[in-house]
């Protein structure tokens, strides 16, 4: 009977034991895990080591395509960077470095008789790819037509001057599949990035009637600019 007991006894206390243990273990899990979880500091300091080891990478990329004179695609990539951290060091600088360069580049430079309206095409321009025209000069204007006082009209494309610039005004048109576009005013100097792909002409902003003498230099410039007049 006694023997019995005993060993009913240590059944049951080897099984508390166990019990304890095992509660132990959990506890010091529990504990462990704690000390091993993240701060949120923690946290913060991974996010910005990974976008630092990112905006290297794509720094590295941009400048390997600069080397290969890909600078269309090195700017894309320098874009990317700026959605991403548009106040890392020298970033700036470089980006408007590249879209300089770009601007420049592909020059014509070209004389537009004020006398001849829309004459012959200047450039032929690439749709998405910016341009830049610069212009100097002015002209003599004669103008005999009787002017009402509600102004000179500008219905008729073909004859009148037009309303999308100021009258006298240099200005442009970009002329796709024989289809003109809209005119847009150019003045002095102008960027644009060109809707559609065409040949772009220049003339200044007078109707059919006046008399115009004198010549403008310009100068056309940018992505995708080639020459018309130039033999290929």
């Amino acid at each position: 009977m006694m023997n019995s007991l005993t060993s009913s006894f240590r059944t049951w206390f080897t099984a508390i034991l166990l019990i304890v243990a095992a509660a132990q273990a959990v506890e010091a899990q529990t504990s462990r895990d704690r000390r091993d979880q993240a701060s949120p500091q923690d946290l913060e300091r991974r996010l910005e080591k990974a976008e630092e080891s990112l905006l290297k990478e794509y720094m590295d990329v941009a400048s390997e395509l600069y080397k290969q004179d890909a600078k269309e695609e090195s700017l894309a990539v320098l874009e990317r960077i700026h959605k991403i951290n548009p106040k890392l060091s020298g970033l700036k600088e470089e980006m408007e470095k590249v879209r300089e360069e770009l601007m420049s580049a592909n020059e014509i430079d070209t004389e537009i008789n004020t006398s001849k309206g829309w004459g012959t095409a200047i450039a032929v321009v690439t749709e998405g790819k910016p341009i830049r025209i610069q212009a100097a000069g002015d002209y003599k204007l004669t103008l005999t037509s009787q002017v009402p006082l509600t102004g000179l009209p500008t219905e008729d494309s073909q004859t009148d001057h037009s309303k999308a610039a100021p009258f006298g005004a240099l200005m442009g048109i970009v002329v796709t599949d024989g289809k003109p576009g809209e005119p847009f005013p150019v003045n002095s100097g102008i960027e644009l990035t060109p809707k559609k792909s065409g040949q772009l002409f220049l003339r200044v902003n007078v109707p059919v009637t006046a008399r115009c003498s004198g010549e403008i230099k310009v100068r056309v410039s940018g992505g995708g600019l080639t020459d018309p007049n130039k033999r290929r």
